[in-house]
Formats: structure tokens, C-alpha cells, sequence
């Protein structure tokens, strides 16, 4: 252990000079001594010592507890009481609110020093798994944040898809949509990131899509009508309305049938009464995080119910979900990631379909 900084708040220069010279015959170092436990807290917040050694005769006029606490939970600095009789320990009421120790005279310096070395190993090992605490709840809100994003560059990347493959223009003029999309991918795979920090694409050529003219364009489109012309029953399920719309436009400018729900139970609902009417679907996409509602997980076997057969896309902006890494483990057909566009789409339903493409 390196060298153990105590600050001692004693009520007379004799008990405090006791104090010091017990630290430093164990090799501890005395960065102040102060008289009064308002002292000892100002210097808390100025000298950071590693421990604070307090004798109980200073909470005559303040209570026990809102002293550690001030010193424990607010400056983070373990305390040691020290007394010179059992019953002159007071009473702690809270569990936080306890001190890491307490010394009753007489003690030795064996004693003490074993005392104190232990109050700075818990208080570490502690604040260890506060910290880790913290980097989980970071990582959380990450993840969050990036979900979020996700979702909200789907519905922007839909539209501006959808525009520049319907846009009849030349290629001067459909610029700044192109700009737009490759500015949404770039957002993507920094959003991704997010997640995924130590992974780098692939296909870094990927973030900067380029459409090198109208024609191509033009011939694209007509390409990707042709071979969707093999309609599909399609129910999507999602909570955002940005997305339920760009999506199922997306799916309609496909040549699919969409029909759309915000819930995993309205979802359900829908299945049933298309199941009963002969008119079954032949896919569903399902959002995984529904607020206040069943997601993916919850509705897929409820679907199973109805159609055992059912092909499911599972759909999501959280990149790591393990409901998205291990889908086919968990009875999906494919597994789409927020935000997607066209191509994902059309892969994710031709997994669905059985073939490489629609």
C-alpha cells in the first residue's frame, strides 16, 4: 500500500498529538490535524486524505450521522471514530451513514494500523464497483442515445431514398439528395460506432454511396420494380409513425401489400383477422423496443400461435441487441438494423423468401 495520508480531528492537542504519533510510527503521513469537525470537513474538501480519523467527543453538538455522511458520501473519504469507551460509540442509524471503523483506547499500533489499512481497502473496492456501476448506467445511456438516432435517421434515409429513386431530374439537379444520403450513411456508421466502438467497416467505400448518373439511376429503378413485381403480404409492426410511413413506402414502391401496427398487440390482432379472412400474410417485420407494448420477443410466439409457419424480420436501431446478433437462434428470418434502406430491406426479405434477391 503506498503511503496513507490521515487527517485527525481530535478535541485537545494531547489526543491529537497521540493520534499523529501512532500514524507515523506505522509509517502513515499527518497531513493536518484540526479541532472541530467543520474544520475537519473544509479540509476534506481542500486536502483529499486518504482517511479521516475522528474522536466521538466532537458530535456533541452535531449528530453522528450528518457528519459521515458530509465526509463519506460527499467528500467520498472513509472515517475512522475513535473513543475511549464502548458506550461513548453513538448510535448510527444508516446503514451509509456508518464509519468504516472504530478504535477504542487503549489500542496499539498494530491495532491501529490494521484498522485503518482495512477502511481504505473496503472504501476502494467500494468505490471500484460504484464506478463500474457508473460505466454501465454511461453505457446504457450510449446505447440509448444511439437507438434514438437510429431511429430517426431511418425515417430521413427512407425518404430520401424514396425521392431519389423517384426523382426524374438530371444528375446536377438530384445532387443534393445524393449529398444527403451519403451524409445519413456516414451518421450511420458513426451511430454504429457508438456501439461498437473497436469495429471498423468493412466497406468504408459503403459510407459514401455515389450514383454517377441519372441514367444509372433511372436504370436502377426500373430494375428494382421489375423484381419486386411478386406483391407480398407484408405487416409491419413499429412505435414510430416516421417510420411506419417510410417504411411501408418503401415496401408499396416495392410492389408489396403493407399493412402496418404500432404495437405488438395490435399486431397479433391484425395476424388473426387476416389468418381468418384467407388473406394471411406472407411476412412480418416487428420492431424490438415497444414502449408501453409487447416488441418482438414478445409477439413472435403469440404469432406462432396463429401460423406456426410465420416468417419474421426482426427489426431494430439497438445494432447490439442480442436479439439481432443471434435472430435465427431466437425464430427470425432475417434481422433488419435502423437505419436501413432499400438494399437491407430487399436482403432481409429475401431471406425471408428463401432467395438471394426479390
Amino acid at each position: 500500500m503506498s503511503t496513507v495520508n490521515v487527517l485527525i480531528a481530535s478535541g485537545d492537542t494531547a489526543s491529537a498529538d497521540e493520534l499523529g504519533t501512532c500514524a507515523e510510527s506505522v509509517g502513515f503521513h499527518v497531513m493536518e490535524r484540526v479541532n472541530s469537525v467543520q474544520d475537519a470537513v473544509m479540509s476534506v474538501e481542500s486536502l483529499y486524505p486518504d482517511i479521516v480519523l475522528i474522536e466521538t467527543v466532537l458530535f456533541e453538538k452535531r449528530k453522528t450521522p450528518e457528519i459521515l455522511k458530509e465526509i463519506q458520501i460527499v467528500g467520498n473519504i472513509p472515517v475512522i471514530l475513535i473513543t475511549d469507551a464502548d458506550e461513548d460509540i453513538p448510535e448510527i442509524f444508516l446503514e451509509s451513514n456508518r464509519p468504516y471503523g472504530v478504535l477504542v483506547r487503549p489500542f496499539g499500533p498494530i491495532l491501529f494500523k490494521h484498522v485503518i489499512e482495512e477502511a481504505i481497502h473496503r472504501h476502494s473496492l467500494e468505490r471500484g464497483e460504484n464506478d463500474r456501476r457508473k460505466r454501465m448506467h454511461s453505457g446504457a445511456i450510449v446505447r440509448k442515445v444511439a437507438h434514438d438516432i437510429n431511429n430517426s435517421l431511418s425515417s430521413a434515409l427512407a425518404n430520401i431514398q424514396l425521392a431519389r429513386r423517384s426523382c426524374t431530374l438530371e444528375k446536377n439537379q438530384c445532387r443534393h439528395l445524393d449529398d444527403a444520403e451519403n451524409g445519413i450513411l456516414r451518421a450511420r456508421d458513426q451511430s454504429r460506432q457508438l456501439l461498437m466502438p473497436s469495429v471498423v467497416p468493412k466497406d468504408k467505400a459503403g459510407i459514401a454511396r455515389k450514383v454517377s448518373t441519372h441514367e444509372n439511376r433511372r436504370q436502377n429503378t426500373a430494375r428494382n420494380k421489375v423484381s419486386t413485381a411478386g406483391k407480398y403480404r407484408i405487416l409491419l409492426m413499429d412505435d414510430e409513425d416516421a417510420i411506419l410511413s417510410a417504411t411501408s413506402e418503401m415496401l408499396s414502391f416495392l410492389g408489396h401489400i403493407v399493412t402496418i401496427a404500432k404495437t405488438g398487440e395490435e399486431a397479433i390482432a391484425l395476424f388473426r383477422k387476416a389468418k381468418d379472412n384467407a388473406l394471411p400474410f406472407d411476412a412480418v417485420i416487428l420492431d424490438i423496443t415497444v414502449p408501453g407494448g409487447m416488441g418482438a420477443e414478445e409477439t413472435l410466439p403469440r404469432l406462432r400461435e396463429i401460423e406456426p409457419g410465420v416468417r419474421a424480420i426482426i427489426s431494430s436501431g439497438y445494432a447490439t441487441h442480442p436479439l439481432l446478433i443471434s435472430f435465427a437462434a431466437n425464430g427470425f428470418s432475417a434481422a433488419l438494423i435502423k437505419p436501413y434502406g432499400f438494399k437491407e430491406l430487399e436482403e432481409s426479405l429475401g431471406l425471408v423468401s428463401g432467395l438471394i434477391g426479390l
